[in-house]
């Protein structure tokens, strides 16, 4: 099975607008971070959103060795739009 790209899944995805690391605001136009992961049953779910300044550059290696990325887009209006991939890590088994 071929998952949906995490990009295009999220683009337009409502998100809260306090930064889950530092608890800044996360104001409008700004640019933001996400980070998701695939469930087989809900697909891409986001988990955690942040400012640009505390948004890693790549998933952390300590994960549950499941389908996750981290989304980079503008927050606009609750919801993060122009969304891309700045990292995801599959699991050997999901290849």
């Amino acid at each position: 099975m071929t998952r949906p790209d995490p990009a295009e899944a999220l683009n337009g995805v409502q998100t809260g607008h306090i930064c889950d690391r530092c608890n800044r605001r996360i104001q409008h136009g700004d640019k933001a971070g996400m980070y998701v992961t695939w469930y087989d049953l809900g697909g891409w779910i986001p988990r955690r959103t942040w400012c640009l300044d505390c948004c890693p550059d790549e998933v952390d290696s300590g994960t549950d060795e499941a389908d996750e990325a981290i989304l980079l887009g503008v927050f606009f209006s609750h919801r993060l739009a122009g969304v891309s991939v700045r990292d995801r890590c599959r699991p050997e088994k999901s290849r």
